[in-house]
């Protein structure tokens, strides 16, 4: 989860508009996506292959969508 933390954090302090998460075993939506205005600069989110169970119906008021 740390290196997880570490490559949202880059992104987005260089303001990266594209976000690539995949192929990180992923279960949840990672909440630190909607921290502190996390998703202001990112215009494409790729989470390819993860293990997703459920999806936040709140990301479109955060910008994704």
């Amino acid at each position: 989860a740390s290196e997880l933390c570490k490559t949202i954090s880059v992104a987005r302090l260089e303001k990266h508009k594209n976000l690539f998460l995949n192929y990180r075993n992923l279960h949840h939506f990672p909440l630190e996506l909607l921290k502190d205005e996390g998703l202001q600069y990112f215009e494409r989110l790729y989470m390819k292959r993860n293990s997703l169970t459920t999806l936040l119906w709140n990301i479109v008021g955060h910008g994704l969508g």
